[in-house]
């Protein structure tokens, strides 16, 4: 049972890796027209009011309740700056680029893991981490070529990712993945709402079919990479969030002609064996 488990958290980070990338590629594709405040608040009330609406039908009332309190509007406030921040990344770099930027996360989830979740971490667990990121630097390397901005706001993303993983752990046993997506997102909504008159703009014609499309992908993201944290532990099923970073590639040539050189190829597949890896070593200790 352990061992299927992990493997279900995995294929779960897999998928919402994927969702992801193409969430973020739709967004690339509105060139920054409009405000990454927007995009984040129509994200977070489309999915918050949504899922609130499903978890009451399933869960009752007591779901409008979020235990314990602090602790959701924290994962929240670290969610929603950290996409806030990454939309802003995207409006002056490359998608792989930002992308990348991201993947700072999975190692504050490995050194944060010990102290906050009470989870060991093992040398392979950290070994896996760095090549993955090492990676992600061979694949960016690092050249700087876009607005430094962006790489702050990319890093700064990677950085509140990371203590975002680290909360969805600690608090899945307080709700159930659908509840955890509601109260995240309708929060966010929350906080985010006094900010929106400021960058209001009417959708253009134009865009309607890609912001649903975005809305969309972003619902089954949000509800992939909630669930697999519920199968796994956040350490091990952390380095699987590098396969966005596939996506991003994937996307970015598909959307915007973008394909990589050889060099951010064998970046790829560093981030591809280091995750394979510590998949399966820990898919045989839990079969053990």
């Amino acid at each position: 049972m352990a061992r299927k488990n992990l493997l279900i958290g995995l294929l779960l980070m897999i998928m919402a890796g994927t969702a992801f990338s193409l969430k973020d590629a739709f967004v690339k594709l509105l060139d920054g027209h409009y405000s990454a405040v927007l995009v984040v608040w129509a994200q977070f009330v489309f999915t918050g009011l949504l899922f609130l609406f499903i978890s009451l039908a399933r869960e009752g009332v007591k779901v409008l309740i979020p235990r314990p309190f602090g602790l959701q509007v924290l994962r929240s406030l670290f969610v929603l700056s950290g996409m806030g921040t990454f939309y802003a990344a995207i409006s002056y770099i490359p998608l792989a680029e930002a992308t990348a930027m991201q993947f700072i996360a999975p190692l504050v989830v490995t050194i944060a893991a010990p102290f906050v979740l009470k989870e060991r971490v093992d040398a392979r667990r950290i070994l896996s981490v760095i090549a993955g990121f090492i990676g992600v630097v061979v694949i960016i390397r690092p050249e700087l070529e876009g607005e430094v901005l962006g790489y702050i706001f990319g890093a700064s993303s990677g950085f509140l990712l990371g203590f975002y993983f680290v909360m969805n752990r600690k608090l899945t046993p307080h709700a159930t993945a659908l509840a955890t997506v509601a109260y995240s997102s309708c929060l966010g909504a929350i906080a985010i709402t006094p900010l929106v008159p400021a960058v209001w703009l009417l959708p253009r014609p134009e865009d309607l079919a890609i912001l649903g499309a975005f809305l969309f992908v972003a619902m089954i993201g949000q509800v992939c990479i909630f669930s697999a944290f519920y199968y796994g532990e956040a350490s091990v099923v952390s380095p699987f969030h590098y396969f966005q970073m596939v996506g991003a590639i994937l996307f970015g040539y598909l959307f915007f002609q973008d394909f990589p050189e050889p060099l951010s190829l064998a970046g790829i597949i560093i981030i591809v064996s280091s995750g394979v890896y510590i998949a399966v070593r820990e898919a045989r200790g839990s079969a053990g």
